[in-house]
C-alpha cells in the first residue's frame, strides 16, 4: 500500500514538473522575453496539453486569422489581444495594413472566462499568437502583473516563422502549430470563438 502511494506521489510530481518546466530556450529578442521566463514550441505545448488537463491553451490572434488562416479547437480560450480599426491605416508602424488597436478589456475578459470555466492561478497557461512575437509576450507580461506566474509563450506560434531562403522564401513554413501537423481547421465553431460587440451594425 505504501509503495503504491509513493508511486502515485511521484507520478503527480512528474506531471506537475511536465506542466511547469520550461522547454524551449529563452528568445534572444528582449521583446519576446517574459517575466515568467517560460517558453515552449508548438510541439512541446501539445505534449504538455496531452499529459496534463490543467494546461490551458490561449489563442490571442484575431477573428480574421481564425477564419482565413485557421485555428485549433484545442484552444481552451480564444481572446484577441489586438483588433483592427478599419477606419484608418497603420500610422504607428507605417505599414500597409489597418490600424492595430490593443484590446483594452483583455484582462477583464480573460478573468471572466476563466471564472466561468473554473480555471484559476493554479492552471498553466500557454499563450499562442501568429509567430510568438508581438502579441504573446505582451499578454504574458500583463498576466504576470495580475499574479499569473504559470504562463508560457509559444515561441513559434500558430503559423511559425518565415523561411529566409529557398523557393519558399518569405512563407511561414518554419515550425509553428500548423507546420508541426497539429490539429487545426478553418471551420468556425460558435461555441469556441470570440464575439466582439463592435457597436456597428453591419
Amino acid at each position: 500500500m505504501k509503495a503504491l502511494l509513493k508511486q502515485s506521489v511521484i507520478a503527480a510530481a512528474l506531471a506537475t514538473l511536465t506542466a511547469t518546466a520550461s522547454a524551449a530556450p529563452e528568445p534572444q529578442d528582449p521583446s519576446r522575453q517574459t517575466p515568467q521566463g517560460l517558453y515552449v514550441t508548438a510541439t512541446e505545448a501539445w505534449d504538455m496539453m496531452q499529459k496534463n488537463d490543467s494546461v490551458i491553451l490561449v489563442d490571442v490572434r484575431t477573428p480574421e486569422e481564425w477564419q482565413f488562416v485557421g485555428y485549433t479547437k484545442e484552444a481552451d480560450i480564444m481572446l484577441p489581444a489586438v483588433m483592427f480599426d478599419y477606419s484608418q491605416m497603420d500610422t504607428k508602424q507605417n505599414k500597409a495594413r489597418y490600424m492595430p488597436v490593443q484590446n483594452s478589456k483583455w484582462i477583464s475578459q480573460f478573468e471572466e472566462i476563466i471564472f466561468d470555466k473554473g480555471y484559476d492561478g493554479d492552471n498553466t497557461y500557454i499563450i499562442m499568437c501568429r509567430s510568438g512575437a508581438t502579441r504573446a509576450a505582451p499578454v504574458a507580461k500583463m498576466l504576470d502583473q495580475y499574479g499569473f506566474k504559470n504562463v508560457y509563450t509559444m515561441t513559434d506560434g500558430f503559423q511559425g516563422g518565415r523561411l529566409k531562403e529557398g523557393e519558399n522564401k518569405g512563407r511561414r513554413m518554419k515550425a509553428g502549430w500548423i507546420n508541426a501537423g497539429l490539429p487545426w481547421t478553418h471551420k468556425i465553431d460558435a461555441d469556441k470563438v470570440y464575439f466582439k460587440a463592435y457597436g456597428v451594425n453591419y
